[in-house]
């Protein structure tokens, strides 16, 4: 049987993640969830691991929920709970502070979509289409992703209607940053990798966690500005922080370690 996540290591310290159940358009079933679910543990458990792209098989990224296999859920057809599967978009709660690059092979609708929105970037190929398709089927889609990315108006379109759209109107739309050739989707993504490695892996984790809780977590301008000094002072006792001062002066390249003066002295979630 095949594996319905595959997990692999690139250099440097770059991980894929790639749904791997074509057949299904990568429909997210509760082993598959699963099988995700580890995969994220597991970059996120790696110090290697500095940046993370999550792909599809075939020709889809996803599309979302196995419906079929919830309604066998629902009518008590299957064994174990039901919650597991309904939290594969929900990649706050993972506390991963690693930039995450969606790279959209092709469909994502319904959760898929709301998948691909919850990842900090987003590359796709032009045949790629987005939608929450779960809605015409009674499923309600406003996913806090769709909120936090998507003008309002929208996320409302998106959640009203069930239409997708294609690549060229996601671009317009800000939804994506690259379309890409299909061809070197995976190089592209890897290259953006490199790009961010370069500056070092505790500048990524320190913004992305300030970024989010400035979304989720903080009202206003001054709890803001607090939130920044916070990190940017535990930014300041790590050794990246002198070292990345020093290579410009002596105009060299950093090389960046990762490490504080006080390795205890780091903000919530940042490893």
């Amino acid at each position: 049987m095949a594996e319905l996540v595959i997990y692999e290591k690139r250099e440097p310290h770059t991980a894929i993640i790639q749904l791997n159940r074509p057949e299904k358009k990568n429909a997210i079933s509760r082993d598959l969830y699963w099988a995700l679910e580890e995969s994220w543990q597991k970059a996120k458990q790696d110090d290697d691991v500095w940046t993370i792209i999550l792909t599809g098989s075939g020709d889809s990224f996803c599309a979302g929920g196995d419906l079929k296999e919830n309604l066998a859920s629902a009518r008590g057809e299957m064994e174990g709970p039901r919650s597991g599967p309904r939290q594969y978009a929900n990649l706050r709660a993972l506390d991963l502070n690693k930039p995450i690059i969606a790279a959209i092979n092709g469909y994502a609708v319904g959760g898929g979509f709301s998948l691909a929105l919850a990842c900090d970037i987003r590359y796709c190929v032009p045949a790629a289409k987005f939608g929450c398709s779960e809605v015409r089927w009674s499923h309600m889609a406003a996913w806090p992703s769709y909120v936090c990315t998507l003008p309002l108006g929208w996320a409302f379109w998106f959640a009203f209607t069930g239409q997708t759209v294609d690549s060229e109107t996601a671009f317009r739309l800000g939804l994506l940053q690259k379309i890409c050739e299909p061809d070197k989707l995976i190089d592209d993504c890897l290259e953006l990798c490199a790009i961010i490695n370069r500056n070092g892996k505790l500048i990524s984790a320190h913004t992305k966690e300030y970024i989010y809780k400035l979304l989720y977590e903080i009202q206003g301008w001054e709890e803001g500005f607090k939130l920044h000094r916070e990190y940017y002072q535990h930014l300041r006792q790590s050794k990246d922080y002198d070292e990345g001062s020093a290579a410009f002066s002596e105009k060299r390249k950093p090389e960046f370690s990762a490490t504080y003066y006080d390795k205890n002295n780091k903000p919530p979630g940042v490893s």
